[in-house]
């Protein structure tokens, strides 16, 4: 990775941390529209199937900031990951197969 991306990576992971503390997001929040990805009520994370994989909104880098259990709609804080389910990747063939992605962990890294 090159100075000057890991330097724009570092600047705006500072400035979501400021938004963050500026702006109570407690309740969480959904990333992507439900158009696109349905977003699970109660962690406020959305998750879907892609590529025939179970994959879920998650914290990587942000989690500096969010509370683990939930996740923000905050710039430069859309991550996902695949889903692990029993040391495979967890199977799908559409959304409504991964609805209960909030019970499974990343199967790799939570990335952006």
């Amino acid at each position: 990775m090159s100075k000057d991306l890991l330097s724009m990576k570092m600047f705006t992971l500072l400035i979501v941390m400021i938004l963050a503390t500026l702006f109570d997001q407690g309740e969480g929040a959904c990333a992507w529209p439900e158009s696109e990805y349905p977003c699970d009520k109660t962690s406020y994370c959305n998750y879907g199937c892609k590529e025939g994989l179970c994959w879920s909104q998650c914290g990587g880098a942000c989690a500096v900031f969010e509370n683990q259990k939930k996740c923000f709609d905050l710039p430069g804080c859309r991550e996902w990951c695949y889903l692990d389910k029993g040391g495979n990747y967890y199977p799908c063939l559409k959304h409504t197969d991964c609805v209960d992605s909030y019970k499974y962990s990343c199967k790799g890294a939570c990335t952006w």
